[in-house]
């Protein structure tokens, strides 16, 4: 009765694992089985060390781009630019259905932290690209224009990326690596059972 009962119940994962990477005596198993499961388990293990690496290297970058933050916060400034010329119209040929680009170029007057004004050509949004039109821009320590600083969050944004993007780098040469050698191995299984069926057959199976 309990023998009946063991053999009812369902295989332990963990056995199965083990069987699977080789850990577990079978009569079975072939060599190229055993080696096939060793690399599998190295795959893994080499994944599950990439995950500290791919870590210390996103918080590097966040700190990096921290700092880098910080500085742009202190030396970037927003001024409002008046534009002086509309922008031109940007030809379209026929048949062209691509959209109306978002910006244009133009000359504007603004002011730089200190109340100088300052003149020049700026980027602005095409709704904000005729004559007499008001739009908020970012000023470098020299009063051009600049892009917004960066933010903390597009910081640690960036830094899970880059975190995560190492480890999928890491995992797909992994299993990549694992994919050929397994093909390898496949090549030997096949090649070492048409030997056995040969053997076993005779010659007059094969043909």
């Amino acid at each position: 009765m309990r023998n009946r009962t063991r053999a009812g119940r369902p295989p332990n994962p963990c056995r199965r694992l083990l069987r699977r990477l080789g850990a577990v005596r079978n009569p079975l198993l072939r060599r190229s089985d055993r080696i096939e499961g060793a690399l599998a388990g190295v795959a893994v293990l080499i994944a599950l060390l990439a995950i500290p690496l791919a870590v210390l290297l996103g918080s590097a970058d966040i700190r990096s781009e921290t700092a880098t933050s910080d500085a742009q916060v202190r030396t970037r400034h927003q001024a409002t630019a008046t534009v002086l010329t509309t922008a031109p119209e940007q030809p379209m040929s026929i048949g062209d259905s691509a959209p109306i680009a978002s910006t244009a170029r133009v000359n504007a007057l603004w002011h730089v932290p200190g109340g100088a004004p300052r003149t020049g050509t700026i980027t602005v949004p095409t709704g904000a690209a005729t004559e007499g039109a008001t739009t908020p821009i970012w000023l470098d320590g020299n009063g051009r224009q600049t892009t917004a600083p960066l933010t903390h969050t597009d910081a640690v944004t960036n830094g899970i990326l880059v975190a995560t993007f190492t480890w999928l780098c890491a995992a797909g040469v992994l299993a990549g690596a694992f994919w050929a050698a397994r093909r390898v191995l496949d090549r030997r299984r096949a090649s070492r059972w048409a030997e056995d069926w040969a053997q076993f057959a005779g010659p007059e199976a094969v043909r």
